[in-house]
């Protein structure tokens, strides 16, 4: 367990809020696309920690960040809470995405909440010099974030709604070819839609490239031990939480 301060809590539209907070213990040691579970309240009513992907984190200056959908009880707490707030975490737990060694360009696809576990890879991987692809997809404008973090590392980013049918998987699929064109893609990262998903690992399958999901679940212990989380794959039940969040297409999709 680890005690963490609210820096910021505001939200960013969509029903949406970008949540900082200072936590040194986790923003050392957190990678692309693990976990935090959140003690929303203290006492037993929520009972269960709710889990929510990294959005960002600063080692240098020990912080994590979070964008949380304000839904159920739980985050309808975590909406109220102000800078100064102390907050009882768990994690960093799962297991992250990885970068393949050579890799030059990689692609990444999010949906609604599912982009929030990509944007720090995106960070990340333009960091280390490659080319990233993202496409950012929801409802409508309100609904997609991470544009102005991804594109101040380079990334080139398209963003995709509903609202107009710019998500149509097909389009997406055109952008994804277009990319191809410019300039091989070696891995594809992808989290918060199951069409999406397929998309990702088809085109993973048709070019030979290595590609990525990170599963959403429900979760109860966060630890691997209550089997609530288990979702079926190549290789049997695997839980989400401990064997996850990341896991090859392959597993999922073949």
């Amino acid at each position: 367990m680890r005690s963490g301060v609210v820096l910021a809590n505001e939200a960013i539209g969509g029903g949406y809020r970008h949540m900082a907070v200072n936590c040194p213990e986790i923003a050392k040691e957190v990678k692309d696309g693990q976990v935090v579970h959140i003690k929303v309240k203290d006492g037993n009513e929520p009972l269960l920690r709710r889990p929510f992907s990294v959005y960002l984190y600063d080692r240098e200056a020990g912080t994590v960040e979070f964008v949380y959908a304000v839904k159920g009880a739980g985050t309808k707490i975590m909406a109220g809470y102000e800078p100064g707030d102390e907050i009882d975490l768990l994690g960093p737990t799962g297991k992250a995405y990885e970068l393949k060694e050579g890799a030059k360009k990689i692609a990444i696809l999010g949906r609604g909440v599912g982009i929030v576990s990509l944007v720090s890879l995106g960070v990340s991987a333009a960091g280390k010099g490659l080319r990233v692809e993202a496409i950012l997809s929801g409802k409508t404008p309100d609904h997609v974030f991470g544009r102005k973090v991804l594109e101040s590392s380079a990334a080139v980013v398209h963003e995709v709604y509903d609202a107009d049918g710019s998500s149509d998987v097909e389009n997406v699929r055109k952008i994804l070819e277009r990319s191809r064109q410019e300039g091989a893609i070696d891995q594809i990262f992808v989290c918060g839609s199951k069409r999406l998903g397929k998309l990702a690992y088809d085109f993973s399958q048709e070019h030979g490239i290595d590609g990525y999901i990170s599963l959403e679940e429900r979760m109860a212990c966060g630890i691997g031990v209550c089997y609530v989380c288990v979702c079926k794959t190549t290789k049997g039940y695997q839980r989400v939480c401990k064997d996850g969040p990341v896991f090859p297409l392959a597993e999922v999709y073949g």
